[in-house]
């Protein structure tokens, strides 16, 4: 609960607040070095906190101390998605912090300061959720996201901090499939989404080298062709399109072999290269398979498989590229966002205003 800014305040709630010094009593210099006599900064994975209130109002080290300078200060927790193995697959952060277990030898919230664990209720508690490993979604649904921030305790104040170590990222969508004889190819898949946040407001700040990110869409597979003359009947199939960048990446389409063996398209290899789609096919040059399109990456939308062709025959149609995911998405439009990014990681990975969460 947040202190008075106000009026008088007393040594148990300060104590009640962030926690005792030397339970059941409470030493208020104490308050100026770490629980375990450390000084401040404190760093909890890439934040730095200069003191128990971690904006500095509370004096720290062999500065004179008064209750005074607790007024309008709260309580600092920090959900743990910074250390190895903390991060993974469909994550959310308040089950995390609900959960209040370990990620290797770390807890799963740091408290600022070290004089108490998390309280069970955030209400007037500042929470960072700090990421600085990576996390990514699942396949298919667009509304998926790799992390949700989760619904917390009202007057909880949300912070989102991506450290340069830090990627938020969805899943890139499939290569569709190419044309099995002189069909259309099939429509890549679509990328998912990035950070889901379910409270309001919340802060989400992006360090230089974090990367929030929606999973880029799959390319169109290739058309397909029939040729016939008089002489003879042609059949070329289309090629697979790339997989779209993402996390986890995108699979190639596949190239049947009707007629002609048609190539695969190539899986992505990253968050950040999208699959080359399949080249084209050739059937006596007479029918001609269409190239798969490549996969979505970075401002780089996935390309729709090229049209099949034939002589006197018909040629199928290219798939159409799939598309990309959101980078942040929103429970509904009465969720305030507020994005500190000032090196522009931002761009070019997805919309930052979609709205439904999952």
């Amino acid at each position: 609960m947040t202190l008075p800014s106000s009026g008088s305040i007393s040594m148990s709630q300060i104590a009640n607040e962030f926690g005792y010094t030397d339970s059941p009593r409470t030493k208020l210099g104490d308050y100026r070095t770490l629980a375990n006599g450390s000084n401040y900064p404190q760093s909890i994975g890439a934040l730095s906190f200069s003191s128990i209130d971690g904006g500095g109002s509370v004096a720290t080290g062999t500065n004179s101390i008064s209750m005074s300078q607790f007024r309008g200060t709260r309580l600092q927790q920090v959900v743990n998605f910074w250390s190895s193995g903390a991060g993974g697959f469909r994550l959310n952060a308040k089950s995390r912090y609900n959960n209040n277990g370990m990620v290797g030898s770390n807890n799963q919230v740091a408290v600022v300061g070290g004089y108490r664990t998390r309280p069970s209720n955030s209400s007037g508690t500042k929470v960072h959720i700090h990421v600085n490993q990576a996390i990514g979604s699942e396949r298919f649904d667009p509304d998926h996201c790799a992390l949700r921030t989760g619904s917390w305790d009202g007057s909880t104040t949300l912070q989102v901090d991506v450290g340069g170590s830090g990627r938020i990222q969805g899943a890139g969508g499939f290569g569709g499939n190419g044309a099995n004889g002189a069909t259309n190819g099939s429509q890549g898949g679509t990328g998912t989404s990035g950070l889901g946040v379910e409270y309001s407001p919340t802060q989400v700040n992006i360090t230089s080298g974090g990367i929030i990110s929606g999973g880029f869409g799959g390319g169109g597979g290739g058309g397909g062709a029939h040729d016939h003359d008089h002489k003879s009947e042609r059949t070329a199939s289309g090629s697979g399109g790339g997989g779209g960048a993402g996390l986890p990446v995108g699979q190639g389409g596949t190239g049947p072999n009707n007629g002609t063996n048609a190539n695969n398209g190539s899986a992505a290899t990253n968050g950040e290269l999208a699959g080359e789609g399949g080249g084209g096919t050739n059937n006596g040059g007479e029918a001609y398979g269409g190239t798969g399109g490549d996969g979505g990456s970075p401002n780089e939308a996935a390309d729709n498989g090229a049209n099949g062709s034939g002589g006197e025959g018909s040629g199928g149609g290219g798939g159409a590229g799939g598309g990309n995911g959101a980078a942040i998405r929103r429970t509904n439009n009465g969720i305030t966002v507020n994005i500190s990014d000032p090196t522009n990681a931002l761009n070019g990975r997805g919309s930052t205003t979609a709205t439904t969460v999952q």
